[in-house]
Parts: C-alpha cells; structure tokens; sequence
C-alpha cells in the first residue's frame, strides 16, 4: 500500500476532538447535577491535594488545546517547537485520527454508565455508588485511560516538545487522582472495593484471575 497517497486529515481534526471531549463532560455535568442534586464538580472538597491537581488539570488542557490551535492555523510555530518533518504524514494522522475516536468513545460511554456516580474529582462526603460494570469491569478508570488516550493522539498528530510535556503532564497528574480517589472508594466501600480492584485493572481493565 502506498502510504504517500493517503489524503491528509482537516487541520482542525484535534481541537474539534478535545473541544468535543470537554464539552461531552460539561453536559455530563450538568445533567448529574439537574437530576440527581449533588455537586459533580467537586476537586479540593475531599484532599486539600486536588486544589493542586484541579489547577494542573486546567494548565494542561488548556495547553493541549493552544497546541490544537497552533496545528491548525500556526504549523509553523509546531516547526519551531520541534516537529520533526517525518511527522507530517498522512498516515501518521489518521492513525491519531482514531486514537482520537477510540478516547471520546471511551470518555463519553463511561460518563454514561456512571450514572449518579459521575464525578470530577472527589466531594466531601465521599464518592457516589461503586460503579463495576460496563467499561468499568474491565478496567477502573477508563475515563483516565481515555484521557491519556486523547493526548497521546495528540502528540501522534504533531510530536513536539509541548504536545510530549502535556502528555506526561497528563499521566502524572492522572496517577495522582487515581489514588485520591482510590483512597476514598476504599474508606465508602471497604471490601466491596478491594474485591472489585482483586478483580479488575487500575488502566486497562484486563480480569484478573482468581487463585483461590
């Protein structure tokens, strides 16, 4: 197959991603709050830590997205940044075209089988129900991984020194949170947790099985 033919994805492909992305959230958001009455959006309520984590969090997407911005209408700042010119191949953007995909799919199914449970970051009265199944049997944090996911498709799109800073900016900061909210699913849950973290992968979801 020759590669070279591929036609080139729109410039726009990775901001219309991430802006779909945050703004799938935001009506998730918006829709726990309206029907169940509680605060979705909850960092800094239950570890003063995720004060720190809220404040990266927003650095970081708003990074990714002025990196979104630069390849659609500024490639030449991305040239600056350090975009090797092997880059600039067409497969190599539908291949982030999909892992693009393959994330919002991921976030947006997540979101949903939450429910009542759907939550950014941790509020003071702790987490909602134990969510176990859906994605979330095969993995604890899909909305992470999908999170990753995006970003790692960003940096497939146009590998430059910020794209790689927001992508280990995002894996840092998501390890982070992951064990704030472990933490506090462990102290609402008790065994029914660990059962369920015996059972399924924090990242990839991959059923562990049972020795006993």
């Amino acid at each position: 197959m020759d590669f070279e033919s591929f036609p080139m994805p729109p410039a726009w492909l990775p901001l219309a991603f991430l802006l779909a992305i945050i703004a799938v959230s935001a009506l998730r958001l918006f829709s726990v709050e309206r029907k169940h009455g509680v605060k979705a959006f909850s960092f800094g309520r239950h570890a003063a830590i995720q004060n720190v984590a809220e404040r990266n969090w927003k650095l970081a997407t708003g990074l990714a997205l002025a990196a979104a911005v630069a390849a659609w209408l500024a490639p030449g700042w991305e040239l600056a940044l350090g975009r090797p010119a092997w880059a600039d191949v067409a497969a190599l953007k539908w291949m982030s075209a999909l892992v693009f995909v393959g994330s919002f799919l991921v976030i947006a199914t997540a979101q949903v089988q939450m429910g009542a449970s759907w939550r950014i970051g941790v509020p003071t009265e702790g987490p909602g129900p134990l969510v176990a199944h859906g994605l979330f049997a095969w993995s604890r944090n899909p909305i992470f991984v999908g999170m990753i996911g995006a970003i790692l498709a960003l940096f497939l799109w146009s590998p430059h020194i910020v794209t790689a800073a927001v992508l280990a900016g995002t894996w840092t900061l998501a390890l982070v949170q992951v064990r704030i909210e472990e933490e506090a699913l462990r102290e609402k849950h008790g065994d029914d947790y660990e059962r369920y973290a015996a059972d399924v992968g924090r990242w990839f979801g991959r059923r562990r099985v049972s020795t006993s």
